[in-house]
């Protein structure tokens, strides 16, 4: 029973069932987000795991989601026990135990996000903040490997993926009562990253920008963090966030801070209605997209890339699995990887395609992974500097000399499209020449093997003038 006034934890059952659409992929190649992990399905599911359903977006009064913002490489979420308003997730989407076990550009992002929602949350809240991270390399390095910590309490963290608390404070003294004690004082992130790779544990917070408090191989209670913040607030016995979510604060959050910020947060909303897009018409866009037109160079392109390439493929952005099942048929493992759940689910099952949501932008898959990506009609929905991010992140997963195929719609600007059928969302379609991609490819550490322009019919089948590219990784 809960106390009164306070919602009891939400049901998370009928989610679950959606999570395995995705299948587990091989260790051997996968960063490995556990198959249990919650934070990573909250990222999956775009903030709506635990309280709504994203596709389509919730009715009034059937859940919602918690994402705030989301870049190419982190989500900032509502938090679940939000004993008062303003109290956020800042979350990688790549699955790690530790912050510092990021890329130095992601961790620095993390960070950066959650200072600028902290300076937020004191403006429009009246709130000053402390930063908190839990960090469980040693627990992954152990072999403890599922997204809930609950079996390892002396962590003082409940869930093993890396994930930056924000706490609202009532008086910016109580920040110092978060210094765990034992702790030393740090400046800059390079302490955590060193402890990460030592696969240590560690315990951090912070409320200057310009130094923190580290404690490595902590001695904790599970929710360390939260329960000195319940005792700040005269609620000793309101820290667990399964036993009283306050989703109504968690709610208020997320709708405040939603949606208000810069050109980063509309990049973001031109992405999310594009893949609500495509989520919304999964089943007639496979059923569309099932077969190659009698006219389409497709089949020839990937026949070529294939031969041309060895190892594990990456089909970025895979949709319904057309291509991806393409390359099984020649032999190959394919990752068919992509951001849209609805599409992912509609991949009919291959012993040698492994189904992976993610974006391409920020690919779960190690470094060096795969022989060759494939890329096609993807990039399009992305606007210059998040294409070469993109491409960056091909670079990184490709081994050796890999190989890269791109395809995109030929021309210039920006369109926003209706997708039909009373879909009421629009695609965001970004054209490019050329002499744009070329500079790109080369900035990320490709060169152009070939470039050229053929005309296709598209998922609507209308006809296209597409610019194609065969770019090799150089070493």
């Amino acid at each position: 029973m809960s106390p009164p006034g306070r919602t009891p934890p939400p049901s998370r059952r009928r989610l679950h069932r959606r999570s395995a659409a995705a299948h587990a992929p091989p260790t051997t190649v996968f960063t490995a987000p556990p198959e249990q992990c919650e934070m990573c399905e909250e990222v999956r599911l775009a903030g709506a795991f635990a309280t709504g359903d994203p596709y389509p977006p919730a009715a009034p009064g059937t859940g919602f989601s918690r994402l705030i913002t989301r870049t190419a490489a982190i989500d900032v979420l509502s938090g679940l026990g939000s004993l008062r308003p303003g109290y956020l997730l800042v979350v990688p989407r790549r699955h790690t135990a530790s912050l510092g076990e990021l890329p130095p550009a992601e961790l620095a992002e993390a960070f950066d996000l959650a200072w600028r929602y902290a300076d937020r949350v004191g403006r429009e809240l009246g709130s000053p903040t402390v930063l908190v991270e839990h960090g469980s390399s040693a627990v992954a390095a152990a072999g403890h490997s599922t997204g809930h910590a609950a079996a390892h309490p002396s962590r003082g963290s409940c869930i093993i993926h890396s994930h930056l608390h924000v706490f609202p404070l009532s008086d910016e003294s109580q920040a110092a009562l978060f210094a765990a004690p034992g702790s030393r004082r740090t400046t800059g992130l390079s302490d955590l990253v060193d402890t990460a790779q030592r696969k240590r544990n560690y315990y951090f917070c912070t409320w200057k920008r310009d130094e923190g408090y580290l404690l490595s191989d902590p001695n904790l209670p599970s929710q360390y963090a939260r329960r000195v913040w319940a005792g700040t607030l005269d609620e000793p016995d309101l820290w667990d966030w399964a036993a009283f979510p306050f989703l109504t604060h968690c709610q208020e959050t997320a709708d405040h801070l939603r949606g208000t910020e810069d050109d980063q947060d509309e990049t973001e909303r031109r992405l999310r209605e594009t893949l609500l897009a495509y989520g919304a018409a999964a089943r007639s866009y496979a059923a569309g997209t099932q077969h190659y037109g009698a006219d389409s160079s497709l089949p020839g392109e990937i026949a070529d890339l294939a031969a041309a390439t060895a190892g594990t493929v990456l089909d970025a952005g895979a949709g319904a699995g057309r291509d991806a099942l393409c390359f099984a048929r020649t032999g190959r493992p394919v990752i068919a990887l992509d951001a849209c759940l609805p599409l992912l689910s509609m991949i009919p099952d291959d012993p040698r395609v492994h189904r992976v949501a993610g974006d391409v932008r920020a690919v779960p898959v190690e470094a060096g992974a795969v022989g060759a990506v494939w890329c096609s009609a993807v990039l399009l929905h992305l606007p210059p500097a998040e294409l070469l991010r993109a491409l960056v992140e091909f670079h990184r997963v490709l081994a050796g000399r890999g190989a890269l195929h791109v395809s995109v719609k030929e021309g210039e600007g920006h369109a926003s499209l209706p997708m039909g059928g009373g879909n009421p969302f629009r695609r965001h379609f970004f054209y490019y020449r050329h002499e744009d991609l070329v500079p790109l490819a080369r900035k990320a550490g490709f060169e152009v093997e070939r470039s050229w322009s053929t005309q296709e019919h598209d998922s609507s089948a209308e006809l296209q003038q597409w610019r194609k590219l065969r770019l090799r990784r150089t070493t």
